[in-house]
């Protein structure tokens, strides 16, 4: 499948949010109005060194009481 990338700013369509797709894009993927599509959401938050560091701690810090949640006595 071809990935065509475009940003889009989201708008408020009565009390939902909505994402417009451009007319160009819209005929190279030949939908109409009514079609159902594909969408797929991602997050480009970033993980640095020092949220790893920190999760390593906690994880080191309750390992046995993650393990009793696991089942892993």
């Amino acid at each position: 499948m071809n990935e065509i990338k475009s940003q889009r700013q989201i708008i408020q369509v009565g009390n939902s949010l909505a994402i417009t797709i451009p007319a160009n894009i819209a005929r190279k993927l030949a939908v109409q109005k009514g079609d159902a599509i594909d969408v797929s959401f991602r997050n480009d938050i970033q993980l640095d060194a020092q949220f790893f560091q920190s999760l390593e701690t906690v994880i080191d810090q309750f390992e046995g009481a993650l393990n009793q949640m696991r089942g892993d006595n």
